[in-house]
């Protein structure tokens, strides 16, 4: 609220690492505490009650943090790992643009464009179904 109220809260809304491939350390480590600024506050939207809410977040800053996690399903972890990884590079490949994928495959021929674009679209389902939503909030609720 200060930062509002002093208007410097528009310090950094240009675009991350413009003309490089990766972030500097800085940039990657400002990217990740902003990361986990939201997801953090998402704990508290979603939550039922504050007691809830604090309850999620013991849980997960347990001892649990540190164990390796265990998958029924390996393939489909991994599958899904990849999935992301493909998402991520997407994203940040197209961090200027108003959309990520608007000047994707655009020397392509269009048959392959319109192909990658449904199989992206595709994937997008698979990982954001609902199934996969309740899996992982069922896991931390245990």
């Amino acid at each position: 609220m200060p930062l509002l109220l002093t208007n410097a809260n528009r310090t950094h809304v240009g675009e991350i690492a413009k003309g490089k491939t990766l972030p500097s350390a800085k940039e990657f480590l400002l990217i990740l505490f902003t990361f986990g600024l939201t997801v953090f506050a998402w704990i508290f939207f979603r939550a039922e009650n504050l007691n809830h809410a604090i309850t999620y977040i013991g849980k997960i800053l347990s001892m649990s943090l540190f164990e390796i996690p265990r998958f029924n399903d390996m393939r489909n972890a991994l599958i899904l790992i990849l999935i992301v990884a493909i998402f991520l590079i997407i994203e940040w490949n197209g961090r200027g643009e108003r959309y990520s994928i608007s000047n994707l495959g655009l020397k392509w021929k269009k048959p392959t464009r319109y192909f990658f674009l449904l199989l992206y679209y595709r994937c997008n389902i698979l990982v954001w179904r609902e199934r996969a939503t309740v899996y992982i909030f069922s896991i931390l609720n245990g």
